[in-house]
């Protein structure tokens, strides 16, 4: 506005369209200010607002489980997996999974990335040697997608690893016994067989030791009776005879 005035001083021309122009340009310049401060800043909190919307619920999504994984072995952990493909929650049902856990973190990792992780934890060996059984168990949309990738591990097939579907039925079942839901349908199984085995008795077990109660009962020719949640999928090489 100085340049402007100074502009005006070197022209010819008559104080009062000086007068008349600097006002112009004043009311010019007020106005551009009143715009800036009335329109400029609500544009800019409400894309400010729609942005925090977005990353809110793009936080909210990111963080549901829409998947779970039950590892069992004698530590039993169930991961949460969300819609990415990533571990959202990773939970501990006995003593030696709440040891593992302390050690080995999985979070924020893609499912596939966890699970190695942990087969290749030293700590966790340990509970797969001597006829250590390896259990995964799947609740998902689409579990055969997820035990596709299991099965195909490296690991898994070192360990012979076996493989099942269950639901949430179970699992909020399995939830309210302080088992994981990996376990709780293995007992499942094994009540179908023998009606006198109890949730206690199992809490108490290895995977291995269950499956061994399980191999027993079939080759004794008993038949399962009891009630199940989900199935076996693609489970590949059977605990010994």
């Amino acid at each position: 506005m100085n340049l402007i005035r100074e502009s005006l001083d070197r022209i010819q021309a008559t104080e009062e369209l000086k007068q008349n122009t600097l006002h112009y340009l004043d009311e010019r310049q007020k106005k551009k200010r009143r715009a800036r401060v009335h329109y400029a800043p609500a544009y800019v909190l409400a894309a400010a607002g729609l942005l925090f919307l977005i990353s809110l619920g793009g936080h909210s999504v990111y963080r549901r489980p829409v998947s779970y994984i039950s590892i069992d072995v004698n530590p039993s952990i169930e991961l949460g997996v969300n819609r990415f493909g990533r571990v959202v929650s990773a939970e501990a049902y006995n003593e030696d999974g709440s040891g593992v856990l302390e050690q080995v973190p999985l979070k924020n990792i893609s499912y596939m990335q966890a699970v190695n992780r942990l087969l290749n934890d030293d700590k966790y060996n340990r509970y797969l040697e001597k006829d250590g059984v390896l259990v995964f168990t799947v609740i998902s949309e689409r579990p055969e997608d997820i035990l596709k990738e299991l099965s195909a591990s490296e690991m898994a097939e070192k360990y012979e690893a076996l493989t099942y579907t269950s639901d949430l039925s179970c699992r909020e079942e399995a939830h309210q016994h302080e088992m994981s839901f990996g376990k709780y349908r293995t007992y499942l199984e094994l009540r179908g067989y023998d009606e006198g085995v109890t949730i206690e008795d199992c809490h108490g077990m290895t995977m291995g030791e269950l499956r061994d109660r399980i191999d027993a009962c079939t080759h004794n020719g008993q038949t399962g009776g009891g009630t199940q949640h989900g199935g076996t999928h693609g489970n590949h090489h059977a605990h010994g005879d």
